[in-house]
């Protein structure tokens, strides 16, 4: 900028033409003092040496620029013009600027805009760009941080200048601000635009080398470079007594000598031309001796030198050659080991320097440039590495074993690793094999999140963490995302974040449908235009538009609302009412149920296809479930429908079938619900018999010892031969029509398939094997499925709700017994009766029995068996009873009884606990023991109660009148007397 600038000032005041130069030199060689002048010359002279200064320092300047100078310095005029008469417009209100308003003017192009427009611009304007936090001038695109917040004058020293309509925004002071290629300062009054060129006198100067002193106008002085003098440099550079190369007055040191000389070389076979400061003189001689000379510099021819031995020798560069002979390097006195310099060489074996060096068996051993030990065995001549190093590969996640040559070639190994790290778009994984900044980068990204893990994180901007990324890491992609504005694409390099507002316009005005609201040009891309004034646009189905304001042309009017009849689709209704006429698609609900290749329903809803071209929806398209029933067991195919669908096979067995079923060992204890497994290749585990375990064993043992012992229940046992269930038997009697149809079927089924069972093989085996009952109720399925386990048939229902069904398979243990349901029914019915006859006997029985024990019953609370026992006991003893026993049965129950006769009590004993009981009851009473005492019949075992005398209803038994009178008499000191003396508190009880 400030060479530019430079240029420009210059080409204001050095014209073209050459008599006008020459007066201006001759102006100011005519006002420098005399001081300033080491010679005095004549004007010509010294305008001959100012034009060889100024053709040096390139002063000349085309019309082009100095017609672009003239534009420079016109622009502060038309500026200041135009904002003293009010023309003058701001880019972004498109307003006029006068000398009343406010400004802020742009440091680059010096373009005046309004402070408020600007301020806003710059605060939420489209240049703004959110990621560096800086936003562009409207007119030069530069961008800026700081946001315009202060009116001020032109150099701005002031701050809101007062109105000043002959200089505006002017503050009237200099504008003293300093002029970047010089070292004077703006003597203008404050003004806009750039800075006129600088008039001022320069500064003395001295020439380049020093001698000489010069003052010149400050647009042609020579700040950088200086100036130069006539007189030449003869300063001695060498000890030969040459001068400078340069030869006229310059800068800085004068070099090194530049004179060619000739000169001859150390070994004296050549002589060439060499540079002064290239010489290195050196005292040489020939190799006899005899000659000797000056060498200054070395060619490129190498000399053999012999050693002592006349045999062995040495090539060595052009230098001075030595004058005695060299020990041969070969000779037994300098070599007295093997090469390697383990082994001692015998000196008896090795006499001359041309006798063998002997090689010992050691490894070499001797350390490498690498570092690594030599491994071969020892030997003449350069060692070689052949060492194995395990090393990382660029990526560093993987190790290799590589030769070191190939390390020490500058090669590493490398893996697949592909590297995983997300490029700085934070979209893009990098995904290069083995990338050799990986770790770099993973590392980068840990310390980001940890420092967000943390909370200390303070560097959110993406251009700073940009320039510290590794340059492989960092997308090249083309963003080529959508603005917002939907029409262009973003074109910077792909970036994280949102892309940045679209810069393009148009310079066409922006003009509603309506054409009575417009936003003149120019008009930004993306900018919405809002009219609130009325839709004028016609529908197409000639109805009264609903009433909206006007809009774009890329959103539709509202749709129309008015209620019309309409055909729908399929053609089967012709006036459905009350449809919007906006609506396309009228829907009666009517499904097409005409089936499909597949087999299933259409199920199109409403469709022309269907009812108007008679196309249905094709088949390879269907996803309705398959329910085709399997080939090789009972199951259905739960697949989606497969038929002619590519890569899939149209056979429903082709696939294992998954279904649970049950199978069980031969016992019918051990029961697991397994897979079908069914397939083309297996079949069905229906039927499929487990093997028995030791419980099952024990458990067929139980069942024959207790029917070897006759321990089961004589109903039971009765019965048992019956292969019908109670509840079988019994529906069979309340519905013995259905019943006996269901079991005709079945025993034909069973009876058909034995018959037929040796003529059927292959696929249509299980077929025959197969019976599937239509839906039916859940009692009529309960009987199937109770009827089947009878005959040891497989079941299992399908479905569900209303289409519930139920089908049998036969097994391997299928039996038909030869018992039907009716005679079995007949059959229970004769056990039946028998048992009853049986048990009326045994009730007789009972009922006739005598009473063996009392039964203390509603025991109080907290009343435990020895406070009992205490009270009792005393009216216990005045009885004679063998063994009196109290024993409880349940919960606030007792029984007494005598262990050693109750099981053959006699009429005696009955009347003897019939007295006990009496006094129980009175103790039990008085003492708030129980509630009531009664006889009652044990068992055998004293653990059931086979009767209770509920009603009190029972009287002393007597044999013969003889044994009641002995009592009666004998009774009157007997407060338990039975037949004298009456009860009067037993029959207040009563």
């Amino acid at each position: 900028m400030e060479e530019k600038v430079t240029s420009q000032e210059s080409s204001s005041r050095v014209t073209p033409e050459l008599d006008e130069e020459r007066n201006i030199l001759n102006s100011v060689s005519n006002g420098v003092s005399s001081q300033n002048i080491h010679t005095q010359q004549n004007a010509s002279d010294g305008l001959e040496s100012l034009e060889e200064d100024t053709d040096d320092l390139d002063y000349t300047s085309s019309s082009d620029e100095y017609e672009l100078e003239e534009n420079d310095e016109s622009l502060s005029t038309t500026i200041m013009h135009e904002i003293q008469e009010g023309t003058y417009t701001c880019l972004v209100c498109i307003s006029e600027i006068d000398p009343f308003s406010k400004v802020w003017s742009c440091d680059n192009c010096y373009r005046v805009y309004d402070l408020e427009c600007i301020k806003d611009w710059a605060i939420r304007g489209s240049s703004k760009d959110q990621s560096r936090k800086t936003w562009k001038c409207p007119s030069c695109n530069v961008e800026t941080k700081k946001i315009p917040k202060k009116f001020s004058c032109w150099c701005g020293k002031s701050n809101n200048p007062a109105p000043n309509p002959l200089n505006p925004f002017s503050c009237g002071n200099p504008c003293n601000e300093p002029y970047a290629n010089c070292i004077h300062n703006c003597s203008s009054v404050c003004h806009p635009g750039k800075h006129p060129v600088c008039g001022a006198i320069g500064p003395v100067m001295k020439c380049k080398c020093g001698k000489f002193e010069r003052q010149l106008p400050c647009l042609i002085t020579p700040y950088e470079h200086s100036w130069r003098c006539e007189s030449p440099c003869d300063t001695v550079v060498c000890n030969l007594g040459h001068k400078c190369a340069i030869g006229e007055c310059h800068s800085g040191f004068c070099g090194q000598c530049q004179e060619i000389l000739k000169a001859k070389c150390y070994c004296g076979k050549e002589e060439m031309d060499i540079k002064c400061y290239n010489r290195a003189p050196m005292n040489c001689t020939t190799l006899s001796g005899d000659m000797s000379w000056i060498g200054e510099s070395n060619c490129s021819n190498l000399t053999t030198v012999y050693y002592d031995c006349a045999i062995h020798f040495e090539e060595i560069e052009c230098q001075p050659l030595p004058t005695t002979t060299k020990v041969c390097d070969f000779s037994p006195s300098n070599i007295n080991t093997c090469y390697c310099g383990k082994t001692i060489v015998d000196s008896s074996r090795r006499t001359k320097c041309t006798d063998p060096v002997p090689e010992c068996d050691s490894v070499c051993g001797k350390t490498l440039k690498c570092g690594c030990k030599c491994l071969l065995k020892c030997h003449s001549g350069e060692c070689i590495c052949y060492n194995i190093i395990e090393e990382k590969c660029s990526c560093e996640n993987y190790s290799y074993l590589v030769p070191c040559q190939f390390l020490q070639q500058g090669y590493k190994p490398k893996c697949n690793h592909k590297c995983p790290v997300l490029l700085n778009c934070r979209k893009h994984v990098h995904k290069e094999v083995c990338c050799p900044y990986e770790q770099t980068a993973l590392k980068r990204e840990r310390v980001k999140k940890k420092a967000i893990r943390n909370r200390v994180r303070s560097n959110f901007n993406n251009d700073e963490e940009l320039m510290t990324m590794e340059p492989i890491h960092i997308c090249t992609r083309t963003c080529n995302r959508l603005k917002s504005c939907g029409e262009h694409y973003c074109e910077a390099l792909c970036h994280s974040g949102t892309c940045g507002v679209c810069l393009e316009s148009s310079n066409e005005d922006l003009v509603c449908h309506c054409g009575r609201t417009v936003i003149p040009a120019p008009v930004r891309c993306g900018t919405k235009i809002t009219c609130h004034y009325q839709c004028v646009r016609e529908k197409e189905c000639g109805h009264s538009p609903e009433p909206h304001e006007c809009h774009d042309d890329i959103v539709g009017c509202p749709k129309c609302t008015k209620l019309v009849s309409k055909e729908c689709e399929c053609g089967t209704k012709s006036d459905i009412p009350n449809i919007l006429c906006s609506q396309k698609n009228v829907s009666c609900g009517t499904v097409c149920k005409v089936s499909k290749n597949c087999g299933h329903p259409c199920m199109r809803v409403c469709s022309s296809d269907c009812t108007k071209r008679n196309t249905h929806a094709s088949s390879t398209l269907c996803q309705s479930a398959c329910r085709k029933r399997r080939n090789i067991c009972p199951h259905y195919c739960h697949l989606k429908c497969h038929y002619n669908k590519t890569g899939k096979s149209s056979r429903c067995d082709a696939t294992v079938c998954s279904d649970p079923v049950t199978i069980s060992c031969a016992c019918g204890r051990i029961v697991r619900s397994v897979p079908c497994g069914s397939s083309l290749d297996e079949d069905t585990k229906i039927g499929t018999i487990l093997e028995c375990d030791e419980e099952c064993e024990k458990k067929k043992k139980d069942i024959e010892l207790r029917e070897a012992l006759d321990l089961s229940d004589d109903e039971l046992s009765l019965l048992s031969d019956i292969p019908y269930s109670e509840n079988l038997m019994n529906v069979y009697e309340r519905q013995t029509t259905w019943c006996a149809r269901i079991e005709s079927t079945l025993r034909d089924f069973i009876v058909g398939y034995q018959n037929n069972n040796s003529e059927i093989e292959g696929a249509l085996a299980f077929d025959k094997r197969l019976r599937q009952f239509p839906p039916m109720t859940t009692p009529q399925r309960a009987f199937i499925e109770d009827l089947a386990s009878s005959y040891k048939l497989y079941t299992e229902q399908q479905d569900s709700g209303s289409n519930q069904s139920i089908f049998v398979v036969i097994t391997e243990s299928t039996e038909l017994p030869e018992l039907t349901i009716s005679k079995a029914v007949l059959h229970k019915q004769e056990i039946l009766l028998e048992a009853s006859k049986a048990d009326r006997l045994k009730q007789k029985d009972i009922d006739d029995a005598l009473f063996n024990a009392l039964i203390i019953q509603d025991v109080f609370f907290g009343i435990v068996k020895d406070e009992l026992d205490k009270e009792l006991n005393s009216v216990v003893d005045s009885f004679r009873i063998e063994d009196p026993t109290l024993q409880w049965m349940k919960e606030s129950t007792y029984v007494f009884y005598s262990k050693s006769n109750f099981q053959t009590i006699d009429i005696k004993g009955e009347n003897d606990l019939y007295l006990l009981m009496k006094s129980f009851r009175k103790v039990l009473r008085e003492k708030s023991l129980a509630f009531d005492c009664k006889l009652c019949l044990l068992d055998d075992t004293a653990n059931y109660i086979l009767k209770i005398d509920e009603k009190n209803s029972h009287a002393p038994r007597v044999d013969d009148e003889s044994i009641i009178s002995e009592i009666s008499m004998n009774g009157q000191n007997n407060r338990f007397n039975l037949l004298g003396e009456s009860e009067p508190e037993e029959s207040k009880e009563a």
